[in-house]
């Protein structure tokens, strides 16, 4: 078991750091131009591309494994509490941007719609709903027909692209799949991780890797579904994650494996602020442009872990009680002594 919870941790902590790294990498592309480190980074980051999110979906899928067994009033942290969540990330995110001079065209559809980063936090809601009712389906059905839209990417993308533009349900549907897996079967995915050996490594990324590169060199491919890619390159992650913690994970993955949120949350103000005030000099020079992805993302994860413990930030990667367990709310005494206090006798006149 501890084997298992600690290569989960690892996953979660690579998986999130790949994700900033992937974001500061497009954001320099912005400031600084194209250049041979830019397309190197690119095409680092494609190759990835179907490791990335889905083995951030499928880990957390098993996490959320037995909650969706539980009644809806004990699962609170995952609906009402990380609705909570998206939500306060997006209003203070668009007011932030237009505080520093961003225009933001529909704000509600944005939030309604998941049409920014923070979609990952919907997508969580969402995912654990679906999974939680759906919970006594048979399995391997439910997965399979998740997995179509998947496989058939060309034309989901095009239908939510028609049915709300700028929408990202597309990514969504991309990782559904992942995450009911990781939720239907997280036995059957420990059991087989346990039994990981280096040999199995050393396969599984010969294969992912020669895949990928053929994968990225495929014009074709663009556009199109990664399904049998991220099957190759999660199962690559898993065993080589359970390999490093076989004797101890490193102390950093546990420490940033259970605090992922702060750091895929604040990642957002930070590329804005990059992005928008960074001048394109300081990373004109190939050097700094190898370390800028490394540096932000460093950056990045130590800043939000700072955050995530000053109180003053508490309520932003914390969901408030009243969101998790409204039942549970006290009236304060002041108030409550109001509202008991009897009404004054009233003595009708007459003439």
């Amino acid at each position: 078991m501890r084997q298992r919870i600690e290569w989960i941790d690892l996953v979660k902590a690579s998986s999130v750091l790949l994700v900033v790294f992937m974001h500061a990498s497009n954001t320099l592309v912005d400031v600084a131009g194209p250049s041979a480190v830019t397309t190197a980074l690119h095409q680092f980051n494609v190759l990835v591309e179907p490791l990335r999110m889905p083995i951030f979906f499928l880990v957390s899928g098993m996490l959320a494994a037995s909650a969706i067994h539980r009644p809806w009033r004990a699962t609170t942290n995952r609906t009402s509490g990380m609705l909570y969540l998206y939500v306060a990330w997006m209003v203070a995110y668009l007011g932030f941007i237009t505080l520093l001079g961003a225009s933001v065209t529909e704000p509600l559809s944005a939030i309604l719609f998941a049409k920014n980063g923070y979609w990952y936090l919907y997508a969580m809601v969402l995912f654990f709903v679906i999974a939680r009712l759906l919970r006594n389906q048979p399995a391997w059905v439910v997965v399979a027909v998740a997995l179509i839209p998947n496989i058939a990417r060309p034309l989901t993308d095009q239908f939510f692209e028609g049915l709300v533009p700028g929408a990202l349900y597309t990514s969504m549907a991309m990782n559904l799949g992942f995450f009911l897996i990781g939720a239907y079967f997280k036995d059957l995915l420990g059991t087989v991780a346990a039994r990981a050996t280096l040999a199995h490594t050393a396969v599984l990324g010969l294969v992912a890797v020669i895949g990928g590169i053929v994968w990225l060199n495929t014009p074709s491919t663009i556009g199109q579904t990664y399904l049998y890619m991220s099957l190759i390159w999660v199962a690559f992650g898993i065993s080589l994650a359970v390999q490093i913690t076989r004797n101890g994970a490193p102390a950093w993955a546990g420490y940033v494996g259970a605090r992922t949120l702060p750091i895929y949350v604040w990642q957002w103000p930070a590329l804005f602020v990059v992005g928008e005030f960074l001048p394109a000099s300081v990373v004109s020079t190939l050097g700094a442009q190898l370390l800028f992805p490394l540096l932000f993302t460093a950056g990045v994860a130590g800043s939000a872990l700072v955050l995530h413990r000053w109180p003053a930030m508490k309520h932003l990667f914390h969901a408030p009680g009243w969101t998790t367990s409204p039942q549970d709310l006290q009236i304060p005494a002041r108030i409550r002594a109001r509202l008991e206090r009897p009404e004054p006798a009233t003595v009708t006149v007459g003439r």
